[in-house]
């Protein structure tokens, strides 16, 4: 079953997907849990290196604004949630409890 997103959530990467990149267009990311690769553009390695260490959302859109500065904040919002919830439901990304 699908993860439900939350904007509020702490997320991190998943320890054992591998991140190659390319060049200055983006990167490969490969799981081998689910033999998955995804193609990330340079807006979504940026994004994927900001799960690096655990992080919620709205630190992520907050540096995604800083770093893409041309960006309309209510369509990175958007864009960021579909992302998230992508990798999120093909195991690339996890919900991180804080205790």
């Amino acid at each position: 079953m699908p993860e439900k997103f939350n904007f509020d959530t702490n997320y991190c990467c998943n320890p054992d997907v591998v991140l190659r990149e390319e060049d200055e267009v983006g990167g490969l990311l490969f799981n081998p849990d689910t033999n998955q690769v995804k193609v990330v553009n340079t807006s979504g390695l940026f994004i994927w290196k900001q799960f690096a260490t655990m992080n919620r959302c709205e630190k992520v859109l907050d540096a995604v604004l800083k770093e893409f500065e041309e960006a309309d904040a209510e369509q990175a919002k958007c864009d960021l949630e579909e992302f998230v919830e992508h990798l999120l439901n093909s195991g690339f990304l996890g919900e991180v409890e804080v205790l």
